[in-house]
């Protein structure tokens, strides 16, 4: 095949490869991964269920591209929002941004909450180090970023904050995300104190850790 045969043929993969994600992603706003399947993939690309698989071997690991294009795109509003903010930053703002910036992309939040217990069961060890090495490289962006906004944070500390943040988005969206029996159950006075609201709970959640880590240095200093 000659060269320029060959480029374009890869030009035409890629952009075929970047369409199914569009759509997969797509079609996941509208509807839960659970009752989504690759055959409704295809149909909505209009290519064979098996051209699918040849780009991605499994449901899991198309979603795990979807989930690394989203958050790409989530990292890099939050970074340019945080080099604004670079050593004048308060708590109540950082807090706010990642609230406000994930309340704009709530699929994506869906999406993290199933990451580890569904997503990452299915795929195999070069699609998962893939995966990793994007997230840490991120991360330390990011968290540098972080500490430049919030000068308490330490070398290091900015990339691990984000880990507990993280972790804080998780489990406050499997709290706050409610199947449809529970919800209306929720709705009962007697079980008030377990309907919480994602929106307003994690960004207090994430005042507190950081309000914590800035105590946690203070103390540090006077030692």
């Amino acid at each position: 095949m000659e060269k320029g045969r060959r480029a374009i043929d890869d030009e035409q993969k890629e952009v075929r490869r970047q369409t199914i994600l569009d759509t997969a992603w797509q079609l996941y706003q509208q509807h839960s991964y659970e009752t989504l399947t690759i055959a409704d993939v295809a149909q909505a690309t209009g290519l064979a269920k098996g051209t699918i698989f040849l780009y991605f071997k499994t449901k899991e690991a198309l979603f795990l591209v979807v989930v690394e294009q989203q958050l790409e795109s989530w990292f890099f509003e939050v970074n340019g929002v945080l080099e604004s903010l670079a050593g004048r930053a308060t708590i109540p703002q950082i807090a706010a941004l990642f609230n406000d910036s994930l309340g704009k992309r709530p699929a994506l939040t869906r999406l993290l909450a199933i990451l580890h217990t569904l997503l990452e069961q299915n795929i195999d060890e070069s699609a998962a180090r893939q995966f990793k090495r994007m997230l840490k490289e991120h991360f330390l962006q990011t968290g540098n970023w972080l500490e430049k906004s919030l000068p308490f944070l330490g070398l290091g500390q900015g990339a691990h904050c984000l880990l507990q943040c993280y972790a804080l988005v998780i489990g406050f969206w499997h709290l706050t995300d409610a199947a449809p029996i529970v919800r209306r159950v929720l709705q009962e006075e007697e079980f008030q104190m377990f309907a919480l609201d994602f929106a307003r709970e994690f960004p207090l959640a994430m005042q507190s850790l950081l309000y914590g880590l800035e105590h946690e240095a203070h103390l540090k200093k006077e030692v």
